[in-house]
């Protein structure tokens, strides 16, 4: 992992693509309503129980990541996360607003109401396939040292 010298956040790769700035959880949520940022608590919560993780916030969303981001909160309403989860596989269900394949990985697009058992069985398959990096063991690549 780099980490820029400027933010400090976190990357895959030297110089890796991002913004810097000031940014925190806190000014994220600055403005939302008590209820969004309890679902957002709530969240982050399902994503404590997956394993060591770290946040990374950014001018228009949070994102959370072991290795590398897996998850990402775009958007606080009243009542409802905007929250992308990346794997390497596809996943099916209604509940998703829209899936994108960029490369390799899949992008599933949902619009969160309640922290769930089904959405925590995806928060812990995106932590464990594509946050561990998991899946490059299983296309023979080595999981690169802590």
């Amino acid at each position: 992992m780099w980490r820029c010298p400027k933010c400090r956040v976190k990357g895959v790769a030297k110089n890796f693509s991002h913004a810097c700035g000031d940014f925190s959880v806190k000014k994220f949520l600055e403005g939302k309503s008590a209820t969004g940022e309890k679902l957002f608590r709530a969240f982050e919560r399902a994503i404590a129980e997956c394993g060591p993780y770290e946040v990374a916030p950014a001018k228009t969303r949070v994102a959370f990541l072991s290795q590398v981001r897996f998850a990402s909160v775009n958007g606080v309403r009243d009542g409802a996360l905007d929250v992308h989860l990346v794997l390497p596989r596809r996943l099916e269900s209604a509940r998703f607003r829209r899936v994108e394949k960029v490369g390799p990985l899949y992008v599933h697009h949902l619009r969160v109401t309640r922290v769930d058992n089904q959405l925590k069985s995806w928060l812990r398959a995106a932590y464990r396939e594509y946050g561990e990096r998991e899946w490059l063991q299983k296309k023979g690549f080595e999981r690169p040292p802590p």
